[in-house]
């Protein structure tokens, strides 16, 4: 505190060392030289609403006003007035932020929350706490800047002019959106303009104008694929969004700020006519006979990566020319907007031919990107911050592909995928060093979830028009979670402060991957899925592959749904038509260059929910998790990030059995005898959810044989049934498992049902068990992608657990797969393709 207090006075000396005022103004009483620095900063405000300049008079008006007011703060302080002082540190912050001058910002508004406080003057104190949340939030601090405007909005709510709540509520839904969480901010903002009819007119304008953007994100994030109608019906809510700020404005006369309401309705305009041609494209596609192939030439495969076509440029030229505009009308205001106008330039070179120029342009886009997720302070927030950025890394990535240059191409896919993930893997145990402090990091993280679960079912109320009395209710319970959600940030920035910071992980490199290869003696297939292809990547210890596949998303789509609908369904005919389909698609245009008995797929987009193993070779009859070792990683950064694969034929068990599984005790009877007098077997009934978050620690192999259940709606409350106890439901959620004392764990095997289920972000992000057990120390995992039959279970576990005493994991579940499908009764892949093996 006293260092940021010398600095500040630093800074105001700084200030008043270039104060050039006269003798009337140095006579000025400070309420008057106040008045006039902020009669000064309206009219700068104004200024920029009617012509979108920000910089012309900024000599005129910002420099003496930032003089009016050292020299107001500095009576104010001699008086003993400190609220006085309080609203001239608030307006100094002001005119900070308005020179984008963040950190100086953040500086100011900190002691004027200090000053403010000790003033007494709640109006103040939310206030500045509200201008600290902006200037944090915009320094990329977003997990401080959520606790300072939970502070604002917490004091806001007590005070008689509402105006400082509803900026409380626009400056939060602004956070949320910079962190993705668009549900919650559209909740924000809802509640904000709620309160409409108690704030002027003109404080509408850009709540209106953010919901706008909120609803066009949602847009863009969701799946065209499935239904453009639903992409539409947000595109809709959009436009009247921003028909609503663009009113305001022109009834306030803001050139300026119309303009730059124009801009974003024209650019929703384009994205509108693009997604009704996609739709049509998809429609066309439907009746297309291109995608049912019966051998392997009857699949396009090319080496055409970037797309040179002069009539996409002439496309793309009005939405640059839009950017642009937007970019010089937003001033510093939106460092995203150079990023998107310098990857729309780049777009539209590459469509010309011109690949250098187009990686120049598209490089520069990344850099931007770069350079503001790494100044994000939490992993959710990076995660979510690329989803709609996440074009920005393919676009170079397959220009360079088009080079031939497969290194640098290799690590911008890298660096957009699973990155958050990988940060967290990295940043783990720098972090967060003991169980203590990884258990309320984990109590965090759920009570987060249960705030983001709270606020989609909100978002969906409102979206279907329900019940007053409903929102409100769901309202409140949001609130309290909020409220106690501030109170664990509080503990968790006093009891463990470095477990907010995460360490921005390097990408892995084409050449770090083909290392592990040469010594681990596996290969890899990594796969991106585009639009209308799909590229297969193929590295070897000393070679690399890599192909694109004419294959249209949806038809991707729709192919691996009907596979896995037949795959997990024990009752249902398996589809080996779309089985050898989608093996020719995905596996037959590299076949040839596979040499390894290993191979690691790295998934991508809805790749990740297909059981590889389950693909069959037209030509020979063999499932793909026949001829090879099979098992999966989110990205080759995470991969290399792994323990390896140790020995676990001397290591010690823990396994819990539910009685109410049918095969379960047997099983782990079975297993438990490889590890006699090294195990400890216990009663799922007699488990209890507290008992067995500590019982894990200093175990080599955890075997959970439990009823699990996957939560589509929050992945992070997926859980495994224990028994209730101490103060536990009994349901071991992944939010929880964060916390897990799994650092001792070679293995960690969860024989359940959906254990392997997870949710997939436009950021290539897997929400789910997975996450949290990588996270908790895990260094193999063994899950299941749907609800399993217990005998078949039971066999391949114990055939995996024997074989892999003595051969490595992949080997193991390749064996495994092979006995239970040699059984008579057990020949369908509902029983033995449903579990998948993430390890190193």
């Amino acid at each position: 505190m006293k260092s940021r207090s010398k600095r500040l006075r630093q800074m105001i000396v700084l200030f008043a060392l270039v104060v050039i005022t006269s003798a009337s103004q140095s006579a000025s009483e400070p309420k008057q030289l106040q008045d006039q620095a902020i009669k000064r900063i309206d009219l700068f405000v104004e200024h920029f609403r009617k012509t979108g300049d920000f910089k012309t008079r900024v000599a005129e008006l910002l420099v003496p006003a930032q003089n009016e007011l050292v020299a107001s703060y500095q009576a104010f302080n001699a008086q003993g007035d400190l609220a006085g002082a309080a609203l001239s540190l608030i307006k100094l912050g002001t005119i900070q932020r308005a020179l984008s001058q963040w950190q100086p910002a953040v500086e100011i508004y900190q002691e004027a929350v200090k000053t403010a406080r000790a003033a007494k003057h709640s109006a103040h104190h939310a206030d500045a706490l509200t201008g600290l949340a902006m200037a944090e939030d915009n320094s990329r601090n977003s997990a401080s800047a959520l606790v300072r405007i939970e502070e604002a909005i917490e004091l806001a709510r007590s005070l008689s002019d509402k105006k400082y709540l509803f900026e409380a509520l626009s400056v939060k839904a602004e956070v949320l959106t910079r962190q993705g969480n668009l549900a919650a901010a559209a909740d924000s903002l809802n509640r904000a303009l709620d309160l409409a009819p108690q704030v002027t007119e003109e404080k509408l304008f850009y709540p209106y104008l953010d919901r706008g953007d909120v609803y066009q994100k949602l847009a863009d994030k969701c799946d065209v694929q499935k239904d453009t109608s639903v992409c539409q019906k947000q595109y809709e809510l959009a436009r009247a969004d921003y028909e609503r700020a663009r009113a305001v404005a022109q009834k306030r006369g803001w050139s300026g700020l119309q303009k730059l309401t124009d801009s974003f309705l024209s650019g929703l305009a384009t994205k509108q006519a693009m997604l009704q041609s996609q739709g049509r494209m998809n429609e066309q596609v439907k009746q297309s006979s291109l995608f049912h192939p019966k051998r392997a030439g009857d699949v396009l495969v090319s080496e055409q990566f970037a797309m040179i076509n002069p009539d996409v440029a002439d496309t793309l030229a009005p939405i640059y020319e839009e950017l642009q505009r937007y970019e010089k009308l937003a001033g510093g205001f939106a460092d995203i907007s150079a990023a998107r106008s310098a990857h729309t330039d780049g777009l539209m070179r590459q469509a010309r031919g011109d690949l250098d120029g187009a990686l120049v342009a598209l490089l520069k886009a990344v850099d931007l990107v770069e350079k503001d997720r790494g100044k994000l302070s939490d992993e959710r927030t990076r995660g979510k911050f690329v989803e709609d950025k996440i074009s920005f890394y393919h676009a170079p990535a397959l220009v360079y592909l088009e080079k031939k240059r497969h290194a640098e191409a290799f690590t911008l896919l890298e660096r957009s995928k699973s990155r958050a993930m990988a940060d967290l893997l990295a940043s783990r145990a720098v972090t967060l060093g003991s169980i203590e402090e990884r258990s309320l990091y984990a109590a965090t993280v759920e009570l987060k979830t249960k705030i983001a679960k709270q606020q989609e079912e909100q978002f969906r109320l409102i979206a279907r028009a329900a019940k007053k009395e409903e929102i409100a209710e769901k309202g409140a319970e949001i609130q309290k979670l909020e409220g106690q959600f501030l109170t664990q940030l509080g503990r968790l920035a006093k009891e463990a402060p470095k477990a907010q910071e995460l360490i921005v992980a390097p990408a892995a490199t084409l050449d770090q991957l083909q290392q592990a290869m040469r010594a681990e003696r596996f290969e890899v297939l990594q796969y991106l899925v585009q639009e209308t292809s799909l590229i297969i990547w193929h590295a070897g210890a000393d070679s690399v592959h890599v192909r694109s596949v004419f294959l249209p998303r949806r038809e991707l789509i729709d192919k691996i749904t009907a596979l896995q609908s037949s795959l997990s369904d024990r009752n249902a005919k398996f589809d080996a038509t779309t089985a050898k389909e989608l093996f020719l698609f995905l596996v037959q245009p590299v076949l040839s260059w596979i040499k390894a008995e290993r191979l690691v797929i790295i998934p991508h987009d809805e790749l990740h929910g297909l059981a590889f193993q389950a693909l069959l070779n037209p030509a020979d009859g063999l499932f793909l998790g026949e001829r090879f070792q099979l098992s999966y990683a989110p990205s080759a950064t995470v991969l290399l990030n792994l323990k390896r694969a140790a020995s676990i034929a001397k290591g010690n068990l823990l396994a819990i059995a539910d009685p109410d599984i049918e095969a379960a005790p047997k099983e782990v009877a079975a297993i438990a005898a490889l590890y006699a007098e090294r195990s400890k077997v216990i009663d799922a009934t007699l488990a209890r959810e507290a008992d067995v978050k500590t019982l894990v620690a200093g175990y080599d192999v955890v075997h959970l044989s439990v009823h699990g259940k996957f939560d589509a709606s929050e992945p992070l409350f997926s859980y495994l049934k224990l028994s209730p106890g101490q103060g536990d439901d009994g349901k071991l959620t992944a939010a929880e498992m964060f916390g897990l004392p799994l650092q001792s764990a070679c293995l960690v095997v969860l024989s359940a049902c959906e254990t392997g289920k997870a949710e997939v972000t436009r950021g290539d992000e897997v929400i789910g068990l997975t996450r949290a057990l990588l996270y908790a120390g895990a260094g193999s995992l063994v899950l299941s992608q749907w609800e399993v039959d217990s005998e078949s279970t039971a066999l391949w576990m114990q055939t995996f657990y024997r074989e892999a005493q003595l051969k490595p994991f992949a080997e193991a579940a390749r064996l495994a797969l092979r006995a239970v499908k040699s059984h008579p009764d057990f020949s369908h892949p509902y029983y033995w393709a449903a579990f998948t093996l993430i390890t190193r």
